[in-house]
């Protein structure tokens, strides 16, 4: 499973609103934007678009560097979203997601449920009893609910949810062994170059024992 940008729109909206969305359009693919340069993008307020950074930031979802304006003597903020972040809140809110679609499922396979003719509530056994079968809105008499179509949804939601974590943790175990391999070979370049400084300063001790000789 790709982490698109779409996905990236999910998570980050969910956070600060659709209002956001033009912000996040603007900062996915980019790094180190000025803000002033995102609030002329998406034609918004310098105070809304930084609220709307700090807000992601206390999620840990951005970072920034800052530099000063020489001229104007302030400082000015630079932003970038962290994808590793923003991946696993996405994970978290899916994980959440899946946690209350089981919930669902489970109270619907114990429960009994009444639904209203008129489509006015939709009521639990206890709740039922409470009204006299009887619709608290219009008062008509409710009927026993058929969950087994609401009960069909709920488990494709919950397998389809099952399937993507199976591959987000895939994905995870080969970056894992992409980081791996990078460190062993970062390791294995820096052992060579200090063997070849070592190798050169031991050529360079025996050339001036030489020389002296």
């Amino acid at each position: 499973m790709r982490f698109t940008p779409k996905k990236i729109e999910e998570i980050l909206v969910a956070i600060l609103s659709p209002e956001g969305l033009p912000l996040i359009k603007e900062m996915i693919g980019r790094s180190n934007v000025s803000e002033f340069d995102l609030a002329t993008k998406t034609k918004k307020d310098i105070k809304v678009i930084r609220k709307m950074l700090y807000i992601l930031h206390n999620y840990n979802l951005v970072g920034f560097t800052r530099k000063k304006d020489k001229q104007k003597g302030w400082y000015i903020y630079y932003w970038t979203l962290l994808p590793e972040s923003i991946r696993f809140n996405y994970y978290k809110m899916k994980q959440d997601l899946l946690d209350r679609l089981k919930k669902q499922l489970e109270n619907e396979n114990k429960e009994l449920f009444f639904v209203c003719p008129n489509d006015c509530v939709r009521l639990n056994f206890d709740q039922s009893m409470d009204f006299e079968f009887h619709c608290p809105e219009c008062g008509e008499l409710i009927n026993q609910d058929n969950s087994k179509e609401r009960m069909d949804k709920l488990q494709e939601k919950i397998a389809g949810l099952e399937t993507e974590f199976k591959e987000m943790k895939e994905q995870r175990k080969e970056r894992r062994k992409e980081v791996k391999t990078k460190k062993k070979e970062t390791k294995k370049i820096t052992r060579k170059k200090m063997n070849n400084k070592g190798k050169k300063k031991i050529k360079k001790k025996m050339v001036t024992k030489v020389k002296r000789k």
